[in-house]
């Protein structure tokens, strides 16, 4: 449920999504007044249909560091908090089927391997007795005792009660423009005005559309990302998040046994109008895909598919931080796999509305890099 629309906050969150919520979770936390507005119900769009993965075996070299940060934020935030998160921590496979398959793992597990990730390689024996249920076609695999996977139902849930247990709010409100003032912005919503001395961008794809109210440019890149669940099953994946090293593949089986079928395929969308729909030959091109690294899946029915929007700034890279020369004007945008990393960018850009000083890791995510 949305609260009523103050007149007034120290800070405001444009944005209740996972970048969001974490951040004004921190602010209130340190007994901050802090206002999460959002132009529809909280918790809706990226961070609440994505599949939930919290892996690093899956995530680009060049950010590798920064999403090790995420996941330790992960088990720091679960382990403060009473709520229910639904998170995970059995590890995760990268699996290979081909032989050029194997020798991309190879390559990658070195790679991530240099940067301090602990992996076990697995072929033979020893991946059919860790992993029975995978087909044959499997003949490698990477095993990360650091894979993590969490509900974002849950999630959701968790973090708007915490704001709200520590004083923060969480409110229905479409930001339509600004107005700037001496010691802060007046923000026009279409609940109505309000006044504070900090904004935090965390808009997720709608970011831009949100910068352009401030006359800044922001070039982001959307994905349509196509999702499955399945009915439930007993459970037989041990807990495990699975990855493909060719791209575009996760695969968990939370709790309840229902299969989550993620990965990247697109479905088509428009972030303006709301537009999501299915592409059916993407769909089923992921299901066979699922299919063939996972044969049991082929037995289960398949209860519902839909996409979900995320987005990246054109560089890949993160775009966190304050904005030079807009004081109180503050970026909270991140890449893909924002639900992985989201946490982490909550904390840092929390800390700099407080006049901390930016963790060196970020130096190149600052939103200066868009403004001539």
């Amino acid at each position: 449920m949305s609260g009523v629309l103050p007149t007034s906050a120290e800070t405001v969150v444009v944005g209740a999504g996972i970048i969001g919520l974490t951040t004004a979770l921190h602010l209130a936390r340190a007994g901050r007044e802090v206002v999460v507005i959002d132009k529809a119900e909280p918790w809706r769009e990226g961070s609440a249909v994505n599949a939930g993965t919290c892996a690093l075996q899956n995530k680009v070299t060049d950010l590798l560091p920064a999403y090790r940060l995420g996941l330790a934020e992960w088990r720091r935030l679960v382990a403060e908090m009473d709520g229910d998160f639904g998170f995970i921590n059995r590890g995760g496979l990268r699996v290979a089927q081909s032989a050029e398959d194997v020798a991309a793992l190879r390559y990658r597990a070195a790679e991530q391997a240099a940067q301090g990730v602990e992996l076990e390689w697995l072929e033979g024996n020893a991946l059919r007795d860790r992993a029975p249920w995978l087909s044959p076609s499997v003949t490698a695999a990477t095993f990360c005792a650091d894979d993590s996977f969490a509900s974002p139902l849950l999630t959701g849930q968790a973090l708007i009660r915490a704001i709200r247990s520590e004083g923060g709010q969480v409110v229905v409100a479409a930001l339509t423009d600004r107005r700037e003032k001496g010691d802060g912005y007046d923000l026009l919503t279409e609940a109505g005005t309000l006044s504070c001395r900090n904004v935090v961008v965390a808009a997720g794809p709608w970011s831009d559309r949100v910068a352009s109210l401030f006359g800044i440019h922001l070039p982001v890149s959307l994905n349509v990302n196509t999702l499955s669940v399945t009915e439930r099953t007993g459970q037989f994946m041990d807990n495990l998040v699975v990855t493909h090293i060719a791209g575009r593949f996760t695969l968990k089986q939370f709790p309840n046994g229902s299969c989550i079928l993620g990965g990247g395929f697109q479905g088509r969308g428009d972030k303006d109008t709301g537009r999501k729909e299915l592409d059916l030959d993407q769909l089923q091109a992921n299901i066979r895909y699922q299919c063939s690294v996972v044969p049991q899946l082929q037995d289960l029915t398949l209860l519902r598919s839909w996409v979900g929007f995320t987005a990246i700034a054109t560089d890949g890279r993160p775009t966190v931080g304050p904005t030079p020369g807009r004081p109180g004007l503050f970026f909270a945008f991140s890449t893909n796999a924002g639900f992985s990393i989201g946490p982490y960018v909550g904390r840092i850009v929390s800390e700099a509305v407080m006049g901390r000083t930016m963790p060196a890791i970020a130096h190149d995510w600052t939103p200066g890099r868009f403004i001539a």
